[in-house]
């Protein structure tokens, strides 16, 4: 159950493209949205001559007077209480002591932005988030022009949900995070297992079929009734759900699959069945985030230590 959202935002367009998600989320679900902005202590230059970062108090009134004006001009037109706050300190860890403090339930990050958080997803913001954060992390990606707040309020949350299960119980801990978005809406969910033989690699899913058909079917059997399983218990409380399994790389599949599928969320664990966080660090979420065309909920479950 959602109780509240939190949204980092660094002022600047880009960064504002997590807002539709969240405040949609938030509309459904009749919870608060936090919109949070990080001031970082000034970094030394290392140029005599370079000027002096904003000094911290002229951040943290510019912070305010940004999120004052975008809390007047959203609140009324999307229907949500909007809360804001200024944090200091190190963004990654002043964003998870709001979110822990406030009891947020999930946060909302766009992967690209020009302020304090332009770091985000590769520069290890929106990275130490997912290692670190017990609760969700959906992550978004900015695509064109900047969003017009006002024009996307009709914009409904997830209808359609991709989860990739590695046939371990860490990976199915996306489950329940996904299902909370999703059944605001009555969202539909596919299970995906996608089998990377060892001696595929990362090469083109067309050398599968140089493999033994044998083994492959051997595979795709096991995956199938694993996947099964899962979906039953799902259909048990009345769920729509189906499962697909595919041969190929794997983040390169659950993108793929994902786009031609017409998918608008895909939901999966940061630690899974190939190790402590390699789901994260070893690539394979690291890789759906920086090419996925739709949203990425990252979950990292507060008990594994990993």
């Amino acid at each position: 159950m959602l109780r509240s959202i939190m949204v980092p935002l660094d002022g600047s367009a880009f960064g504002e493209h997590a807002l539709p998600l969240a405040l949609g989320i938030a509309r459904r679900a009749g919870i608060a949205a936090h919109l949070v902005h990080a001031c970082e202590p000034p970094r030394p230059s290392r140029f005599r001559n370079q000027p002096a970062g904003m000094a911290p108090e002229a951040e943290r009134q510019r912070g305010r007077a940004y999120l004052a004006s975008l809390a007047d001009c959203l609140t009324d037109r999307w229907d949500v209480q909007i809360k804001t706050a200024i944090v200091d300190g190190p963004a990654e860890t002043a964003l998870r002591h709001y979110a822990l403090e406030h009891k947020c339930d999930l946060v909302v990050l766009s992967t690209h932005g020009y302020g304090p958080l332009s770091r985000m997803w590769l520069g290890s913001v929106a990275r130490a988030l997912a290692l670190t954060l017990p609760m969700p992390l959906l992550l978004t990606r900015p695509h064109g022009e900047p969003v017009d707040l006002l024009e996307s309020v009709t914009q409904q949350p997830f209808q359609r949900v991709l989860v990739p299960l590695d046939g371990s119980p860490l990976a199915e801990q996306a489950l329940e995070p996904a299902l909370a978005l999703g059944q605001l809406v009555g969202a539909e969910y596919t299970l995906l297992q996608v089998i990377e033989p060892p001696a595929l690699g990362y090469a083109p899913a067309a050398y599968v079929a140089g493999l033994d058909q044998h083994v492959l079917d051997q595979w795709r059997a096991i995956a199938e009734e694993y996947l099964g399983g899962v979906a039953e218990r799902l259909h048990n409380q009345a769920i729509r759900c189906t499962s697909a399994v595919v041969f190929g790389p794997t983040a390169g599949v659950i993108n793929d699959y994902a786009r031609s599928h017409a998918f608008d969320l895909i939901a999966m664990a940061t630690h899974g069945r190939s190790g402590a966080a390699r789901m994260l660090l070893g690539s394979i979420a690291d890789r759906v985030v920086q090419t996925a065309s739709v949203p990425v909920l990252l979950y990292r479950h507060p008990d594994h230590k990993g």
